[in-house]
């Protein structure tokens, strides 16, 4: 578009183009005169002029206003031809035609031209027979440039409209990029606050519950360590979405076997281990830190195993437990999401999450592609 708007003319210089082509007709109009006449020429000139400097002020979407002042600078041209046949007064005329194919609508400018160019072969047979086929050659060449011109104009337009598009387009695309990244800066920061800081409500309520049973300070300290273990898991967390938001993660077959080892889980690693993108490999990481994050607040003492298959076309992670005998006092603890987001992320990427309960304890079950 800025290329578009280098080619064409600046407005002060069309202004100034204007001004000094209308100060140039009526200097010809007057002294190509006899004598006698040229105050007459003067005024048919001042006419053309006229009608001229409306037609420029009209815009675009005054058509009537445009073919109106055409009308008066055609007029005047005609009247300054009658007074004297060797004055440039098939000039407004001319210029009126042109204007008129390249700015209007086919609907106003083909009955304008029509009577334009009639009426001017008139006046020549009238006031100069000889002049009359050169007269009709000059307003056809004139309706040429204007054709040459309208069209030139429309191209033009239509090439800065195409790019206004494709800008448009690209901001709209920028827009969305910015959005999903938010939307995954927000899920990355609710995966951790709901795992990390969950996982430490369990620990500092199991300690207050220890407390209140006033159970050995063994146990209560024991506790505490885990709860702080969990807040510097927490922090690593946090270091590595860093890492993955910048596109640069650890192997995940390396952090499912550390989150396995972790909760005391049977880990079994199927197919051939393969880097795995950003995305998918922290969806992996989140749906196994969630679903042993609910055994132990929800089924304590279960047995669990996960499952990491390396398929050619997905990968695929399930988390089964056992179930637990006894109900756990922290079931309370957090807000039931963890899953829901978890789907979502899945669907983002093209996959999908079950989970449910099974014939014996539940069972998460992640598979995206690869």
């Amino acid at each position: 578009m800025s290329l578009l708007r280098r080619l064409r003319p600046t407005a002060s210089g069309v202004a100034l183009g204007r001004v000094v082509g209308a100060l140039l007709f009526v200097a010809a109009a007057v002294l190509v005169v006899p004598a006698d006449l040229r105050w007459l020429a003067l005024a048919c000139a001042a006419v053309a002029v006229t009608g001229a400097v409306f037609s420029w002020r009209a815009r675009a979407d005054q058509p009537i206003r445009r073919v109106i002042a055409l009308v008066v600078m055609a007029a005047g041209g005609h009247a300054l031809y009658i007074v004297d046949p060797a004055s440039p007064g098939w000039l407004p005329a001319g210029i009126a035609i042109s204007v008129a194919l390249a700015a209007l609508p086919l609907v106003l400018a083909v009955p304008f031209v029509l009577v334009t160019i009639a009426t001017a072969a008139v006046i020549a047979e009238l006031r100069n027979p000889t002049a009359l086929v050169p007269m009709m050659a000059g307003c056809i060449g004139f309706a040429v440039l204007g054709v040459v011109v309208g069209s030139s104009r429309q191209r033009a337009d239509q090439a800065e409209r195409l790019l206004a598009s494709e800008k448009a387009t690209q901001e709209a695309e920028a827009r969305a990029q910015v959005y999903a990244e938010r939307a995954r800066l927000a899920r990355e920061i609710h995966d951790i606050l709901a795992h990390t800081l969950s996982a430490q409500i369990v620990g500092l309520e199991s300690a207050r519950l220890l407390l209140r049973r006033n159970a050995p300070a063994e146990a209560v300290l024991q506790q505490i360590d885990q709860a702080q273990k969990l807040a510097r898991e927490g922090l690593d967390e946090t270091r590595q979405a860093v890492h993955s938001l910048r596109g640069d993660t650890r192997p995940t077959a390396d952090t499912v076997r550390e989150l396995a080892a972790s909760a005391n889980a049977r880990l079994t690693v199927e197919g051939p281990v393969e880097p795995l993108s950003p995305e998918a490999g922290l969806a992996v990481e989140r749906t196994v830190r969630e679903a042993l994050t609910n055994v132990r607040k929800h089924a304590p003492g279960a047995a669990v195993r996960v499952r990491l298959s390396y398929a050619p076309s997905q990968v695929e992670v399930e988390v089964c437990d056992n179930g637990s005998a006894s109900r756990s006092e922290l079931d309370f603890t957090g807000g039931g999401y963890g899953l829901a987001g978890l789907r979502e992320r899945a669907e983002l990427l093209g996959g999908k999450l079950d989970a449910g309960p099974v014939d014996e304890g539940f069972r998460v079950w992640l598979t995206i592609p690869r």
